[in-house]
């Protein structure tokens, strides 16, 4: 199982992806900013918000679990 990490996640699209290609993940947490998309993401892919880093600016990389096996990442979109 690929233990996963994502970035300016938006709504999890890749993770998405992910399901639908049938690959396996566990999911160690995601990191995002707007709270709109934060509760979209937890609502969609049935995981607490709590899991939501939040601001990556803030994320002590020390602390992450240190076996992730992927991180993806969409690049912030400038509203």
């Amino acid at each position: 199982m690929i233990k996963y990490l994502s970035l300016f996640s938006g709504i999890g699209a890749f993770e998405k992806a992910l399901e639908r290609l049938n690959i396996p993940f566990e999911l160690v947490g995601y990191s995002e900013i707007d709270r709109f998309a934060s509760k979209a993401y937890s609502l969609l892919h049935g995981v607490p918000e709590s899991m939501n880093f939040g601001d990556i600016t803030k994320l002590n990389e020390k602390e992450l679990p240190d076996d992730i096996d992927l991180i993806t990442y969409v690049f912030p979109a400038k509203i």
